[in-house]
């Protein structure tokens, strides 16, 4: 066997996770409004329904889920995969209008949702969350979101439900790698 370093991370990048995109807003109804590729998310309760993830301490999204209280989590299709490379960095050109519950985020169409968090209009199926806890993990923070709301589209619940028609965007469809 071999160890090291090297081999922990190639064990870590082969751990089956997904790609979504997570919106967040400072404040519900006025912003500021960002959105971050992510891929540690996972069903943790069913009763109530709640899912972890986990952001990055130092980011954007954290500072923002800190204030708003609030996220959303966009899932993407596997045929979509250029499109969480636009929110690896802090979103740009933010043109949101709450008032309307649409906008732009780093030029893609966006739909704000229940909470007052952003989710992508392109995304086939996306979850509502409010924060129900946080807990500090030295370069992340792992939160608790308790699914407040939730869509997805005909395709998407069709796909899941029969001939994986649709499937959603994992980690081993790009060449990024996330083994710390």
């Amino acid at each position: 066997m071999i160890e090291g370093d090297e081999v922990t991370r190639r064990v870590l990048w082969s751990l089956p996770t997904g790609l979504y995109v997570l919106g967040t807003v400072g404040e519900p109804g006025s912003g500021p409004w960002n959105l971050m590729t992510i891929n540690l998310v996972t069903q943790v309760a069913t009763a109530p329904r709640v899912v972890a993830f986990s952001v990055e301490a130092d980011s954007l999204s954290a500072a923002l889920i800190s204030s708003g209280g609030v996220a959303a989590l966009s899932v993407i299709a596997r045929e979509d995969r250029a499109l969480i490379r636009r929110f690896v960095k802090p979103a740009s050109a933010v043109e949101v209008d709450p008032a309307l519950g649409t906008g732009s985020i780093s030029g893609e169409p966006v739909a704000i949702v229940g909470s007052g968090a952003p989710v992508l209009r392109a995304a086939p199926a996306w979850l509502d969350l409010e924060i129900v806890g946080s807990t500090a993990l030295g370069s992340h923070v792992l939160h608790l979101g308790k699914v407040v709301g939730a869509a997805a589209s005909e395709a998407f619940v069709a796909g899941r439900a029969s001939d994986r028609a649709f499937e959603v965007l994992r980690m081993e469809d790009t060449r990024m790698s996330y083994g710390g």
